[in-house]
């Protein structure tokens, strides 16, 4: 693989946006910097200190046995060729996602750990996704 790529976020899954945020930026300093729509869904992103932490509003209560834990995010330089390299490899990746500014795929590692694959191509929703310069 020569496209660039690094551990951007881990995703949770939450039903309670406001009780989960308010706790992050109550004990952890966190700083919400984006809260919209993804494909449609509630997604809200924060900061904490250099990390990042993504939920995912879900109205479904996870079941007990299973934690809020939904994938880690690794953000790419060059969506396509990146998939295509897995592909390539015999790494079974889904079909791209265009989404407003980017898109992205996923694909499992090991132990069944869910992998979101990204790009952020518009420079205005970079902002949200890139560390200031």
């Amino acid at each position: 693989m020569t496209t660039e790529v690094f551990l951007h976020h881990v995703h949770l899954v939450t039903n309670d946006m406001a009780g989960t945020c308010e706790f992050y930026i109550k004990h952890f300093g966190g700083e919400i910097v984006f809260d919209g729509a993804i494909d449609g869904d509630r997604n809200v992103f924060m900061t904490i200190g250099k990390g990042r932490i993504h939920f995912f509003e879900s109205k479904s209560v996870p079941p007990q046995d299973r934690n809020a834990f939904h994938h880690l995010g690794m953000m790419v330089e060059d969506l396509p060729a990146f998939v295509r390299g897995l592909r390539e490899a015999w790494v079974p990746v889904t079909d791209l996602v265009e989404t407003p500014g980017g898109g992205f795929a996923m694909t499992a590692a090991p132990d069944n750990v869910k992998i979101e694959l990204f790009q952020v191509k518009d420079a205005r929703s970079r902002a949200f996704f890139m560390d200031a310069a």
